[in-house]
């Protein structure tokens, strides 16, 4: 199948080397045309290690090609496009209306939105029942999940499709049963964030050690039994009580709080500006995403050997 994606930073190259891996071609768009060729050289790196990890989807065809698409008008025959240019609506809803009338009225337009409303990405668009959410998550090529999702008038085909295919890249797709801003994992996500926030603001601990609580507790049960299924083995009756004296007590800011707002005030964004939540000047930011890539590789060989043996 010949796949577009659309933008250069974080997400294109893995989502375009999922799509490569899984035996697509890919022509890779940016918005800055200067960007395109790093982006791709990107994808075609990522697109090796899936191989030499030996990642790629069972039962893939040979590996697709990718290349740069200089302009829009170069995506006229593709019979599929993500979208995954930075996560403003006015910017994505542009990009899709222009994509809109360079391909055919069949080809499926899907954003890998973190958690915009697909409606409002589709509103004012001429085919709106092809738009659809796949979000995939970072880093795109290895992690499992895409959350897919339509909107108020997304054709049910185009949702069955975005997860029939999200399963040949060899994804764990969820579908969402209505829109909701976040999808699901990024929600829940950022109430840990919020709570891990608010526990440092208030000088409860240091931030290595919340880390810490999170990696050696719930976070390390996570990848065999989630919140739910916890909570039925825990006792509904005790989570219940649990709720009644400790929810009052969490966190409830709706804006962000000092602890965030004032570190971004102050340039501090964190690995790319060396300071953060942590002093990054002797933190290796590449370091740490080996050791995170690394251990993903190892999930997803452990994942591959309980479907192959279920």
């Amino acid at each position: 199948m010949r796949v577009a994606v659309l933008g250069a930073g974080t997400m294109a190259p893995g989502i375009a080397a999922a799509f490569v891996s899984a035996g697509h071609d890919v022509q890779l768009w940016a918005r800055r045309p200067e960007s395109a060729p790093r982006a791709c050289a990107s994808a075609k790196e990522l697109t090796r290690f899936l191989a030499d990890q030996g990642l790629a989807p069972p039962g893939a065809p040979a590996e697709g090609q990718v290349e740069v698409a200089d302009s829009l008008d170069r995506l006229a025959d593709v019979e599929f496009v993500v979208e995954a240019v930075a996560e403003d609506l006015d910017v994505k809803r542009r990009l899709l209306a222009r994509t809109e009338d360079v391909v055919a009225a069949e080809t499926v337009l899907a954003s890998s939105t973190s958690g915009l409303r697909v409606s409002d990405l589709a509103d004012g668009l001429r085919h709106p029942e092809r738009v659809v959410a796949m979000h995939f998550w970072n880093p795109a090529h290895l992690m499992p999940l895409v959350e897919v999702c339509g909107g108020r008038a997304t054709a049910p085909e185009t949702v069955t499709h975005a997860m029939e295919l999200s399963r040949a890249l060899g994804k764990q797709p969820v579908r969402l049963e209505r829109e909701m801003l976040g999808f699901l994992a990024v929600r829940m996500q950022q109430a840990v964030v919020r709570e891990a926030i608010a526990l440092l603001q208030e000088n409860v601990a240091s931030a290595e050690d919340i880390d810490l609580a999170v990696r050696t507790s719930f976070g390390i049960r996570f990848p065999v039994m989630g919140p739910l299924e916890s909570a039925d083995l825990t006792g509904l009756d005790v989570i219940e009580s649990i709720h009644r004296y400790l929810l009052p007590d969490l966190d409830r800011s709706t804006e962000p709080q000092p602890a965030l707002r004032d570190r971004v005030a102050a340039g501090a964004l964190g690995a790319k500006a060396a300071a953060g939540f942590y002093d990054w000047t002797s933190r290796d930011p590449q370091e740490c995403i080996r050791r995170r890539d690394e251990e993903l590789v190892r999930r997803l060989h452990l994942l591959d050997q309980e479907v192959t043996s279920a």
